[in-house]
């Protein structure tokens, strides 16, 4: 029988008829079975050979409770201003998301031993949203005008005996007049263009440029348009992507912002499709949520605490009072009910994943401990009235065990605050509650030091420099020493941190700085809350573990996407 004759349609004919009807639902049960299983296996294969990668497009829309001041690096000091920033700006290095830095606009870097050199080597293919070319006179430029007091920085005292260079267009030094271990946070300045500001007087830069809210950068969005009323209030913020950033044009085609007077507004706009992302979520609120979103938690190196001023404070200025309060502090129970358990458990100036911290170090919340430890240093309920009093100078009245407690008007605070005066209570002391707004707390509190304690947070970087928050020499306004804690051994080792280049000895000296600052109890160190950011489960962030500060979770915000696609693994590039 000859091949050709198959395709005949009389072979077909004489072949359908020859059937029985078993034998035809046969035929027609493998026909199906085969064309599935040829479909079945050319989907697997294209699975197999393909994968998902982003794709550019989508319009991502963020809230943000609160209103940005301006979007100039060189005076963006708040976290608004700070993240507008970063969107539009690049510094030499950022954050990897990990607790790390990376290569920004800097190519590449190196120190001299002594850390008191620095020569970076800058990338040749960044351009200003503009299209002029960026280079070291940038650099340089943005340095000078900070240094400068013309200008109003607040950075001006990081940078201070600090010496720039240009070697060449796109390589440069840095020369310390001391070395300054933490150098590599200073280098994460954003940078701003030459060619725009150079002709301002640096004297009006900061009040009277129209680029602090229309900005020019190098960084992945540029800016577009903002829309605000006559009274002033910015209502939203467009950014488009940079087609020319040097790490690849982003993936989001337009970023939003929008702004909102309170966390409850913002949380409306959420569940009705206003916006898609919201940061600083507060933990009792993920609860009402009505729409589906993935939550991203993570870490910035701060801490809340109460900071003890024992030169104020007469039943403070007793360290067996500091000790006692410490122990009758439950920590457990504050995190619970505040963070709902979001929120690591904080005892010393240090944190748990820090180098130099001692868990041996941790004291046990003990109620009995606490009422030890005050009984046996002369504390007693004379009257009958709950409060331990205390003779504590010749021929005085005794001294009750009363506290004002000086807090920020922030709902986890208030909420922190309640807790203290319960659980302090059960030991005798009396805790009077004493809630202040931003104006108030800065004009009556942190520039006098006038308070018995304050509730209040700080952020001391991945690699924690201690010194602005218990050094002697920083006591007093604009120093953040708000226990107006002085020890010369630990104002020593807080020196030694600074200026040693060797990991070891840096490692050493904070777990001298953590052993004896415990010893004084100062403070009583709380917690430090997750920040935690809501998105659609279509957006896709990596890399936002651990931050030196929320501004940083737009270090990677190029590669975030929201759009996909899938292709052939060999065809990836196409």
């Amino acid at each position: 029988m000859k091949v050709k004759y198959f395709f005949q349609k009389s072979f077909w004919q004489n072949f359908w008829q020859s059937l029985s009807d078993i034998e035809k639902k046969i035929f027609w049960g493998a026909l199906v079975l085969m064309i599935g299983s040829l479909i079945i296996g050319g989907v697997f294969w294209y699975l197999s050979h393909s994968e998902i990668i982003a794709k550019e497009g989508g319009v991502l829309v963020e809230g943000i409770v609160g209103q940005p001041t301006m979007l100039n690096p060189l005076f963006a000091s708040n976290e608004i201003d700070q993240g507008l920033s970063s969107l539009v700006y690049s510094g030499l290095l950022k954050s990897n998301g990990k607790g790390g830095v990376m290569n920004d606009l800097a190519d590449s870097y190196e120190k001299s031993e002594d850390g008191r050199r620095w020569v970076v080597y800058l990338r040749k293919d960044a351009v200003w949203h503009d299209g002029v070319p960026f280079t070291a006179d940038d650099v340089i430029f943005t340095i000078n005008a900070i240094q400068n007091p013309d200008t109003r920085s607040p950075y001006r005292v990081a940078w201070q005996g600090v010496t720039v260079t240009k070697i060449s267009d796109y390589t440069l030094t840095f020369d310390l007049k001391n070395p300054y271990a933490f150098f590599e946070e200073n280098l994460k300045q954003k940078i701003i263009p030459k060619h725009i500001f150079a002709e301002i007087p640096l004297a009006n830069m900061r009040d009277l440029s129209a680029y602090n809210f229309e900005p020019i950068g190098t960084g992945p969005f540029a800016y577009e348009k903002f829309d605000a009323t006559k009274k002033g209030y910015i209502n939203y913020y467009i950014f488009k992507a940079n087609p020319h950033y040097y790490d690849g044009r982003p993936f989001i085609e337009n970023y939003i912002v929008k702004f909102y007077k309170s966390e409850a507004e913002a949380l409306k706009a959420f569940d009705y499709h206003q916006i898609d992302v919201l940061s600083n979520v507060s933990a009792s609120n993920l609860a009402n949520i009505n729409r589906s979103y993935q939550l991203y938690e993570f870490s910035l190196p701060q801490y809340f605490a109460v900071f003890l001023n024992a030169s104020i404070s007469k039943p403070l200025s007793d360290r067996n009072v500091r000790y006692a309060l410490n122990h009758a502090t439950n920590r457990k129970e504050i995190i619970d009910e505040v963070f709902q358990g979001r929120a690591e458990s904080v005892e010393g100036p240090i944190l748990s994943w820090m180098p130099g911290y001692d868990p041996a170090l941790q004291s046990e919340y003990s109620l009995d401990t606490a009422k030890q430890i005050l009984e046996s240093g002369g504390w007693k309920d004379l009257d009958n009235d709950g409060i331990l009093e205390k003779v504590l100078g010749k021929n005085e009245d005794p001294t009750p065990l009363k506290i004002t407690l000086i807090v920020p008007s922030t709902d986890f605070l208030i909420q922190t605050a309640s807790l203290l005066k319960k659980q302090w209570k059960e030991v005798g002391a009396d805790v009077e509650i004493k809630i202040v707004d931003s104006s108030d707390l800065q004009n009556n509190f942190l520039t006098t030091r006038l308070y018995d304690a304050l509730l209040y947070g700080n952020i001391i970087n991945q690699k924690p420099d201690l010194f602005p928050f218990w050094h002697s020499s920083q006591k007093f306004y604009p120093g953040l020493n708000l226990s107006l804690y002085e020890n010369a051994s630990v104002d020593r080792f807080l020196e030694e941190a600074r200026l040693t280049t060797n990991e070891n000895q840096y490692k050493k000296a904070l777990a001298n700085i953590q052993s004896l600052i415990l010893a004084d109890t100062p403070a009583i160190f709380l917690y430090n809350p997750k920040i935690l950011l809501i998105a659609p489960p279509s957006l896709h962030i990596e890399n936002l573990e651990k931050l030196d500060v929320s501004s940083e979770r737009y270090a990677n915000v190029y590669r975030w996407y929201l759009k996909t696609k899938r292709v052939l693994t060999n065809s990836k590039s196409d």
